[in-house]
């Protein structure tokens, strides 16, 4: 065996030792006070005192939870893994979309350590590259010994078990299963917790509800609601969102609809480019999201797939892309819900006159 692996499997034996050690006594005393919750379904936070906050995760899949945690200022080192040390100094952050929000609120410096660093855009301090989110590199964890490790989990998936072997918390960001984009948002008071900024957080999106509203209301009675065909075909699979989905309401609160209003579901619905092109072909607007170093054209998209040049949406010039790369899509957009209706509302009803920037879209010009 070589030194490498010997020094591996010293620290993981150190870490299990020093997240098994010892008895630890239920901080939690009383009743609690239940922190309230507008919008998110599969959350529930109760605070105990001024320092102990119980944080609860439904399973979104099944029954049961998915985590229970404890946060807590004070926390004995012989605590187990749901005692969470906060504010984390030196957390272990899987997703950009997470790095996103704990540097907007102003806690970069907790940042330790990220997965898949080459996604991962505005950090300015230098951080551990844990590799790939899936299959994380076991031995940079333990060598960078954060104080929580933030994930998203899957459904069934069990590329996260070996992390627990670790002895560390694992938080699981579960966010994006809630059915709403206000849910998902709301989440962020989580978050503000564990980090030390609730009141920074709390004020956030008490001021991003409010933003929502208020354009939603613009278009509330709006003579017209536009039909909207969402993405591109992928492989042999065009997804397009059901209608109780986080995308479909979103259309919804813009005074849209979906090309497809039979699809209730929650979910996306993976159709055939067929089904796609009987349905949408007379869509009113395209939105589509791409990843690329340049802004796509219009001639570009059409020269990727033939059906794509017959849709009206393309004919007449209404198709709106999202460049993920340079609009950081994804770090700012779950918990800026606001800036997507925004953008929606703009492309589908000009007549509201914003006269605000567009946050993400911009339309494919030829």
């Amino acid at each position: 065996m070589n030194r490498t692996n010997i020094l591996f499997l010293f620290l993981v034996a150190s870490a299990l030792f020093l997240s098994c050690g010892g008895n630890t006594v239920s901080p939690l005393q009383g009743e609690g006070d239940t922190i309230p919750m507008r919008y998110a379904k599969n959350i529930t936070m109760v605070r105990y005192g001024n320092n102990v906050v119980e944080v609860k995760l439904k399973n979104p899949w099944g029954e049961g939870l998915l985590g229970t945690y404890v946060l807590m200022e004070d926390v004995n080192p012989n605590s187990n893994s749901q005692l969470i040390h906060v504010p984390l100094k030196n957390a272990l952050v899987f997703t950009a979309v997470h790095c996103g929000l704990i540097c907007e609120l102003g806690m970069e410096q907790s940042i330790g350590g990220v997965c898949e660093k080459e996604y991962i855009h505005g950090l300015t301090k230098e951080v551990v590259d844990c590799g790939n989110g899936m299959s994380p590199n076991q031995e940079r964890i333990i060598q960078l010994h954060p104080d929580a490790m933030l994930v998203s989990p899957f459904e069934s998936n069990t590329g996260h078990d070996k992390l627990g072997q670790l002895g560390m918390p694992i938080v699981e960001c579960a966010e994006y299963m809630e059915p709403t984009a206000l849910g998902r948002a709301e989440w962020m008071k989580f978050y503000g917790l564990l980090l030390g900024k609730e009141k920074e957080a709390n004020a956030m999106f008490d001021a991003l509800v409010a933003r929502y509203d208020s354009l939603s209301a613009l278009v509330k009675n709006a003579a017209t609601k536009p039909r909207i065909l969402s993405e591109e075909l992928y492989g042999s699979v065009w997804y397009q969102p059901g209608v109780h989905s986080t995308i479909g309401q979103l259309y919804a609160d813009a005074g849209a609809q979906t090309a497809f209003p039979e699809y209730k579901q929650s979910g996306s619905v993976p159709l055939s480019a067929e089904q796609v092109y009987a349905t949408a072909h007379d869509a009113d607007i395209w939105l589509m999201r791409y990843d690329s170093d340049a802004t796509m054209t219009l001639d570009q998209l059409g020269a990727e797939i033939e059906v794509y040049r017959r849709f009206d949406a393309f004919k007449k010039g209404n198709v709106w892309g999202c460049n993920t790369r340079t609009s950081f899509f994804y770090e700012r957009s779950p918990f800026h819900p606001d800036r997507m209706l925004s953008d929606i509302i703009q492309i589908t009803h000009p007549e509201v006159q914003l006269h605000e920037p567009m946050y993400f879209y911009q339309r494919l010009k030829p």
